[in-house]
């Protein structure tokens, strides 16, 4: 698999709405989405990343990588996965 360039790279954002209520306990943490009224259980490590997009978006895929302590790869799979619960989009 080549490595994708960087400069092609999208910068990610909360999706429209995604007004966010975090609540963390232990390794996990539930992520409630006010527009859609849909909560998720995710990964507690999850949540800087998450932090970060609420409050000052967009941010590049190596700016959210070094938030979850994650390599690329697993960066952008974390973001595809987040992107299918409309948590998040590219821009």
């Amino acid at each position: 698999m080549t490595p994708a360039d960087p400069a092609t790279l999208p910068a990610w954002t909360l999706t429209y709405g995604a007004d966010l209520s975090i609540r963390v306990w232990g390794e996990d943490c539930l992520v409630h989405h006010a527009l859609s009224n849909d909560t998720h259980r995710l990964a507690a490590w999850l949540v800087p990343a998450l932090e970060r997009l609420a409050a000052q978006p967009p941010a590049s895929l190596d700016e959210l990588a070094a938030l979850m302590d994650a390599d690329h790869e697993t960066a952008a799979d974390v973001l595809q996965q987040l992107q299918q619960l409309s948590l998040v989009q590219p821009c």
